[in-house]
């Protein structure tokens, strides 16, 4: 098991090793450093965002509807002036923020945001039979002949008439498909702004204005797909609530800033834990390096857009991690002080922090998940960013630090109080009074000390005592000799110097 342990060691640390020089440097021109693959909000890359106001007066649910509806088309809008990680989310009941990184024109923006989205329905042969002014409705319903959702369809008198005479052509097979729509000729396919959302197939002819798409939707999608629908113009009008430019120049500077200020708190805590806790705090350090290379690139997995208070919440979290590690070694020191040798009191301290630990870290998640639900905008990507850190901090403090505390405490250099930074509870020295050795004493054992002591001045100023309390003094000397010799070995076991007890004799 300790030669597993310690190859796990080594591939942990040859790993971090080769995750940070990948981060940095990259790897050739196949693999980019972090910097390549990091998306950037609009505070660290420049560019505009929009605060739009609805002007309606619904509330409630027909509120709501509204909002997403308007949220999905304006997102359609943004993903089509090709910016990077453009974010469009809704703010408290009625307003929109919109933020386009690396845009530079505010009115060229809103003005795309603004426009009037184009709906219609495209048969094989490249026609179009409707647009979105003949859909008067859409909607979501279960699926009567099979599992999961529909999405409804209901037309005007004009789109009624359309819709049944293109899908009479296409039963009778007068449709045919134009190569360059990529369709099949028993289809219909529905296009919002030149991109199809849905291609459903036609099997029957459809009257009386209603139909329905099934294609087994989950109720998310059958409903997501509906509002696209129903999103052929904006369902409400929106005005301009406030407009804001950042310059690339001013993005950059923060970013570098904060970079800089990142690396400098890294490496005061790296050092602090050398310093106060020793090899412990070469543990906790490793671990450290660990929890920011995976922090870094979990990051990127998730495709986070890192911005300023995000960059805050990752510097929090390596706080929360630092106390992670702060509170197992505690323990650690409790154990030994209590007399426990270094090896036990590594694995019952562990065992005693562990849930403390957990504890405190989902109390952190809680609060993230709420500023993520409740918040919009930076407030949701600093809750994202302190929710992947307490993750990896419960990770990281209680298997990687204690993968390496766990070999230390088996190596007989590094296993002493002095390595650990552990310093042991003073002891008084009882000084015989005929020049006797001392025997180091903790301060509850001073009340049978002075009693020994007395004892010793009675007998040598030749006191009178009977035979009992004689008899008793003597049992009482060979008790106290007995647990001195098994303290001074206790202490020699412990103390890094292998200081040895001398014996108390009494006259």
């Amino acid at each position: 098991m300790k030669n597993f342990r310690r190859t796990v060691a080594v591939v942990v640390l040859l790993g971090i090793l080769f995750g940070w020089y990948i981060t940095i440097f990259g790897l050739g021109n196949k693999v980019g450093n972090i910097k390549d693959y990091m998306k950037l909000g609009l505070d660290l890359q420049g560019g505009v965002y929009v605060v739009l106001e609805a002007d309606t007066d619904a509330t409630g649910e027909e509120l709501s509807q509204l909002m997403q509806q308007t949220q999905s088309v304006i997102e359609r809008r943004v993903n089509e002036l090709g910016l990077t990680n453009p974010v469009v989310t809704i703010e408290g009941n009625k307003r929109i923020r919109v933020e386009l990184p690396g845009a530079d024109d505010a009115d060229s923006a809103i003005e795309s945001i603004g426009r009037t989205a184009k709906l219609s329905f495209i048969t094989a042969d490249g026609n179009v039979i409707l647009d979105g002014s003949d859909v008067t409705d859409a909607g979501t319903a279960m699926n009567q002949n099979g599992a999961g959702y529909v999405v409804t369809l209901q037309f005007n008198s004009e789109g009624a008439t359309a819709f049944e005479e293109a899908t009479k052509k296409i039963v009778n097979n007068e449709i045919t498909a134009d190569s360059s729509t990529g369709m099949n000729a028993n289809t219909i396919a529905i296009v919002l702004d030149n991109e199809v959302i849905s291609n459903p197939s036609v099997s029957t002819v459809i009257s009386g204005g209603k139909c329905q798409i099934e294609e087994n939707f989950s109720q998310k999608d059958a409903s997501d797909l509906a509002a696209l629908i129903r999103g052929g113009a904006l369902p409400v009008d929106l005005k301009e609530v406030q407009t804001s430019i950042v310059g690339p120049t001013l993005g950059m500077d923060s970013l570098n800033a904060s970079v800089i200020a990142a690396v400098i708190g890294f490496a005061i805590v790296l050092v602090l834990m050398l310093i106060v806790y020793r090899i412990m705090g070469l543990a906790a350090d490793i671990a450290l390096a660990s929890y920011a290379l995976m922090y870094l690139w979990l990051i990127v997995a998730f495709g986070t857009v890192l911005t300023l208070p995000g960059i805050a919440g990752m510097i929090l979290t390596v706080g929360m991690a630092v106390d992670g590690n702060v509170i197992i070694f505690s323990r650690i020191r409790e154990e030994v002080k209590r007399g426990k040798t270094i090896r036990v009191a590594t694995s019952q301290g562990y065992r005693r922090a562990l849930m403390t630990i957990i504890d405190s870290q989902v109390t952190t998640l809680i609060a993230g998940v709420a500023l993520y639900e409740f918040g919009s905008g930076d407030v949701r990507g600093f809750a994202v960013t302190l929710m992947i850190g307490t993750l990896l901090s419960i990770f990281t403090s209680t298997l990687v630090t204690n993968l390496y505390l766990l070999l230390i405490s088996e190596n007989r250099h590094f296993a002493t109080n002095f390595w650990f930074g552990i310093k042991m509870p003073k002891l008084e020295t009882e000084a015989a009074s005929a020049g006797d050795g001392a025997i180091g004493r903790p301060a509850a054992d001073d009340g049978k000390s002075k009693g020994n002591e007395n004892k010793n001045k009675k007998k040598k100023n030749n006191e009178p005592e009977d035979d009992q309390n004689a008899g008793d003094s003597q049992a009482t000397d060979k008790a106290a000799d007995q647990a001195a010799s098994d303290e001074g070995a206790n202490d020699e076991n412990s103390a890094p110097s292998g200081d040895s007890s001398s014996e108390e004799v009494d006259e």
